[in-house]
């Protein structure tokens, strides 16, 4: 391709995943899993992901809690995410009842 008489390469994937924080490592992960492996991945530099800029880790990550002497519920953390105001009733109850598979789909990428 030319533009203001430079000439560019031109590249074509069936999907760009945009950065390298936790979000876009976990999406070009979970597509190459279930057979998507033309898939690039646009980035800064790999340690420049928001998640790791902001100092949003694991430590931060919303997810049901695993021990200790009460059970938690996928129900009530979804009402505490969806009564913020700034998230469907059912976008809260799937980022609940998966949050716990998110969290240690992370902490294996390392992230």
């Amino acid at each position: 391709m030319s533009a203001a008489g430079l000439t560019l390469p031109v590249y074509s994937f069936n999907t760009v995943v945009v950065g390298t924080g936790c979000a876009g490592y976990n999406a070009a992960d979970t597509l190459f899993s279930l057979g998507q492996e033309d898939v690039a991945i646009v980035t800064e530099g790999v340690n420049m992901g928001t998640s790791r800029n902001t100092g949003s880790d694991k430590q931060t990550y919303y997810k049901l809690t695993l021990s200790g002497g009460e059970p938690d519920s996928i129900r009530d953390m979804a009402e505490t995410l969806f009564s913020g105001g700034s998230m469907h009733g059912d976008i809260a109850l799937i980022e609940a009842a998966m949050s716990a598979r998110g969290f240690y789909k992370l902490v294996n990428l390392g992230v």
